[in-house]
């Protein structure tokens, strides 16, 4: 709920007052443990869509274990690809982020999420009792 009303600019956040660059990690170390936080971060999504292709995977490996190997890399480098070419595009998606900032409907897409996230929050409260 405090995400939606944050995504609706009611409730507003201040993210300056986390202290991120104090910790001065840089480099490859850097990017190691970025990687790592946001691994850790995204794991329970991304496993959502790793279970069901774990499973082929461990039933095709009791017979065809080159396959099965062949299928869970083609499922990383898939994954993967998208942060790859997304990270290599860092000019496009700047333009794209100067756009969004003066969009009226980027706006109006970001208080409908908010207000969804809100409806979805309340929602959750409303069956857990």
């Amino acid at each position: 709920i405090i995400v939606g009303l944050y995504l609706m600019d009611i409730l507003k956040l201040s993210w300056n007052s986390i202290p991120l660059n104090k910790a001065k990690v840089t480099g490859i170390f850097g990017a190691l443990i970025l990687g790592l936080l946001f691994g850790i971060g995204l794991g329970p999504c991304t496993f959502a869509y790793l279970a069901p292709v774990l499973g082929v995977v461990f039933h095709i490996a009791n017979t065809n274990l080159i396959k099965a190997i062949l299928l869970i890399a083609a499922f990383g480098i898939g994954h993967c690809a998208v942060i790859v070419i997304a990270g290599s595009m860092t000019q496009v998606v700047q333009k794209y982020l100067n756009w969004t900032d003066s969009s009226k409907i980027t706006i109006f897409i970001k208080r409908s999420a908010g207000f969804l996230v809100v409806i979805g929050g309340i929602y959750f409260i409303y069956t857990s009792f």
